[in-house]
């Protein structure tokens, strides 16, 4: 990256700063708004963020970030469980398959991407609740419920499941709004909206 273009991912990066200082005073219980409960954009993070910083910040930053702030929130042995290791691993292919991705999408199928490792880690991540808690029957029926309503007196997955659509969709707007008004202003090249698909 050349001393011109070392500062053209400032606004992502001051987004991507106040995003996980919001997830730290979440996960410390500093910060209780209804309706941004569940408000995650780490799905976010991993992808549109390696898409749209410099390979070298996005494979040194983004992980840093993730488990840091998980660490410093919630301890190094709720990290280091199991159910989290698989949640940080769906991030990390998220990552991977955003960097073999750099410099392909535009805009739409940026977004769309994200929809997908959303919807990725939503059946990963209750698969494994299926698999590991005992309120589910062993059965493909049990599947669905991890999938649909959940673990009863919880609210129903497909909540959780919407609201980190939501939240992904958003912080991934926000990512890509920065980078290319960042990008207009330094009068470099900005993501377009639609990239034509090189055979």
């Amino acid at each position: 990256m050349t001393a011109k273009s070392s500062n053209a991912f400032l606004l992502p990066l001051l987004l991507v700063l106040a995003a996980s200082a919001f997830r730290f005073a979440k996960l410390k219980g500093l910060v209780t708004i209804d309706f941004l409960e569940n408000f995650s954009p780490w799905m976010a993070l991993a992808f549109t963020g390696t898409l749209v910083f410099p390979k070298r910040v996005s494979f040194l930053l983004i992980p840093l970030l993730l488990v840091v702030i998980g660490i410093s929130a919630t301890g190094i042995t709720d990290v280091m469980h199991w159910e989290a290791v698989t949640v940080y691993g769906c991030f990390g292919l998220a990552a991977w398959l955003a960097a073999r991705l750099r410099g392909q999408l535009g805009l739409v199928s940026s977004l769309l991407g994200v929809i997908g490792c959303s919807l990725a880690f939503f059946i990963i991540t209750n698969t494994i609740s299926w698999l590991a808690d005992p309120v589910y029957a062993k059965s493909f029926a049990g599947w669905l419920q991890a999938l649909t309503t959940g673990t009863p007196g919880l609210p129903p997955t497909t909540w959780f499941l919407r609201q980190s659509l939501i939240s992904d969709l958003v912080f991934s707007c926000l990512l890509l709004a920065a980078y290319n008004t960042e990008a207009s202003i330094r009068r470099q090249q900005a993501i377009p909206l639609l990239r034509p698909v090189v055979a």
